[in-house]
């Protein structure tokens, strides 16, 4: 992405190298033992694709585009928060809060939101590389912005990672759903591979219509660092 590479056409490339490696392992596999596919699991996995693979990865990029990797590391914890308050609210589990169990899941997820919005609001003093420190809040691919845009750029960033937590808690649950009506690991992974490249390569045509954008012509990504070694 430092090179202009655009998120969307990075997820596309993804998906599709998974979805042509997956897919061959799936029918030699699975080919002959898996049911036909129903209207039912057919919405299931796209849904699936949608939240796990396609809308979820390109946040993550836009994200890591915007703000830092370890931020993005970082506030992804807050997945689980999610995972749980979710499955709570669709009695997927259920929560007792007079007992131990239940009293450490509700601390556990306080402290996990808390630390999370800590993250997000407090940047705090650079502790190494004080003279470079500004250049954390902006863009790689993109000129030195003022403050004002800074913010708003790593705003962005951290809506987007939350969006990605939100698809990824999401998908959790509905994974939970899919395992029980279709429980073919390696058919399930392909198909969701299949689906979010052909639902990002269909939005990322309508966005992207310049062929050169679909294009790798950076080649500093693979260069080595040392000049000894080129």
């Amino acid at each position: 992405m430092a090179g202009g590479l655009d998120p969307l056409v990075l997820v596309t490339l993804q998906q599709l190298a998974a979805a042509i490696f997956l897919g061959p392992i799936a029918h030699f596999t699975e080919g002959k033992s898996r049911p036909k596919m129903t209207l039912e699991i057919f919405a299931y996995l796209f849904v699936s694709a949608a939240l796990g693979a396609a809308m979820r990865q390109y946040m993550v990029f836009v994200g890591l585009r915007y703000t830092t990797a370890t931020f993005v590391s970082a506030f992804s914890n807050i997945a689980p928060v999610l995972t749980f308050v979710l499955a709570v609210a669709t009695r997927a589990e259920s929560l007792h809060l007079r007992s131990a169990t239940g009293a450490a899941k509700l601390a556990g997820t306080l402290v996990s939101l808390a630390g999370a919005m800590l993250l997000t609001f407090y940047r705090g003093v650079a502790l190494t590389h004080p003279n470079s420190a500004h250049q954390l809040h902006r863009s790689p691919s993109s000129p030195l912005s003022p403050g004002a845009d800074s913010g708003r750029r790593w705003t962005l960033g951290t809506v987007a990672i939350l969006g990605n937590c939100v698809c990824l808690a999401c998908w959790y649950l509905l994974q939970g759903r899919i395992a029980r009506k279709y429980p073919y690991v390696y058919s399930c992974n392909a198909f969701l591979s299949t689906f979010s490249f052909l639902q990002v390569a269909v939005v990322g045509l309508c966005v992207k219509r310049n062929l050169a954008a679909w294009i790798i012509t950076n080649k500093a990504w693979w260069r080595p660092a040392c000049p000894s070694c080129c």
